[in-house]
């Protein structure tokens, strides 16, 4: 059973909504930094994560999709009782961990939209 992690950050569909109003060169940039962001994600999960072969390091995943949602995840079968845990095996949570770590540059980067997003729609009216 693989794992993957999604995270609802307050005030999302506003964010999306406002995107629509920049140009495809902003919009593309954001999409730019938002992938190099999700591998600063993949490379401090494969830094947490523990490892025996090299199959769950090796399966870490971040995606960027068009419509800027981000999804983080591992395809190992193992990988949710590593993240997680069970009852003999301590929660390692090297992904939410390496989300974690990055939610300030998220969180920057999603100011930063916005404010190009209302500056921008303001030189339409």
């Amino acid at each position: 059973m693989s794992v993957q992690l999604k995270m609802d950050l307050g005030g999302i569909e506003e964010f999306r909504a406002k995107m629509m109003y920049l140009p495809e060169d902003i919009r593309h940039r954001i999409y730019e930094a938002m992938n190099s962001i999700a591998q600063d994600i993949v490379i401090r999960a494969k830094q947490l994560c523990p490892v025996c072969t090299g199959r769950l390091m090796h399966s870490i995943y971040a995606h960027v999709s068009r419509d800027m949602v981000l999804k983080v995840g591992a395809t190992a079968p193992y990988a949710i009782y590593q993240e997680f845990g069970t009852r003999y095996i301590e929660p390692r949570a090297f992904l939410t961990q390496a989300i974690m770590e990055n939610i300030p540059k998220l969180a920057m980067l999603m100011r930063e939209a916005l404010r190009l997003a209302i500056e921008e729609a303001s030189k339409r009216r």
